[in-house]
């Protein structure tokens, strides 16, 4: 019956609701899972593919099958988790493009932990900003990013690195803890790990605003949030017609913003195979 008043209050020229002073769209509901107690990895990971590959390095040539995504998924979450990491902390990320971001944020994102995303562009200052506003635990990064990082007293992750580089293992100013290369070769195997539920309704990341017209502004986006937005790309692309086979999508947009996260990172590339430009 409320959902029913609520409706008859909404003007159908405008979609304001006077009564809620909200403005509604006009357009149908984006369909959301029944199960409220399902997170964004899951939710993408129970997802029909329609190709063997996901992603593709433009650069390199260098691709990622669903099967090694998702196997990478699954060992950085069991590598996080041993770590530490737990539901409700915040981890950054600081990374140009790159096939491994997904692997990063959906790994992230299943734990219950929150994934703040910065723009590589961004000076020391402005990154110093973010981590104390953010409070993250840990951050991944790549070499090349590293300084930026300096003093910040957050352990690092290094990505695109098989190894530690010796040059940077004993520097006072960084903590480097791991590449991604070690923490995805990790074996879940059938060690028992107590897995926190995580639901729509739970946060899921944090992103910030550019700060154009003034301080930047952390802005948390949920689960559902998430969910609703990778529903949407499909339904705007329609990928998930009958008969609709698997397409190519070149990613030009950065993977920090939202528009690169949900459509690119966690949307499309799990149905579709993604050119990743890099800059």
């Amino acid at each position: 019956m409320a959902h029913n008043s609520t409706a008859a209050a909404v003007d159908p020229r405008s979609g304001y609701c006077a009564t809620t002073a909200t403005f509604h769209s006009k357009r149908q509901p984006i369909p959301l899972p029944p199960n409220t107690s399902i997170d964004i990895t899951t939710f993408i990971a129970a997802r029909a593919h329609r190709s063997t590959t996901a992603f593709i390095d433009a650069a390199t040539g260098n691709s990622l099958s669903y099967s090694a995504v998702w196997a990478a998924v699954e060992s950085l979450s069991f590598s996080l988790s041993s770590m530490g990491v737990k539901k409700g902390q915040v981890v950054l990320i600081l990374s140009p493009n790159s096939i491994f971001f997904p692997i990063v944020c959906l790994s992230v994102m299943s734990l219950g932990a929150l994934i703040t995303t910065t723009n590589p562009l961004n000076t020391k200052y402005e990154i110093a900003k973010q981590i104390a506003d953010s409070k993250p635990i840990l951050a991944f990064t790549t070499r090349e990013l590293v300084p930026k990082l300096a003093d910040a007293g957050v352990p690092i992750v290094l990505i695109g690195e098989e190894r530690v580089p010796s040059d940077l293992g004993g520097s006072p100013t960084v903590k480097i803890v791991g590449t991604l290369d070690e923490l995805v070769k990790a074996d879940p195997g059938e060690k028992p790990r107590v897995k926190e539920r995580v639901g729509q309704n739970d946060a899921a990341a944090l992103l910030y605003s550019s700060g154009t017209t003034g301080a930047s502004k952390g802005v948390i986006s949920s689960h559902r949030n998430l969910i609703a937005m990778v529903q949407t790309v499909i339904s705007r692309f329609r990928l998930d017609e009958e008969g609709e086979s698997y397409r190519t999508f070149v990613c030009t947009v950065p993977m920090f913003h939202i528009y690169g996260l949900v459509a690119f990172a966690t949307g499309m590339g799990f149905l579709v195979s993604i050119s990743s430009n890099f800059y």
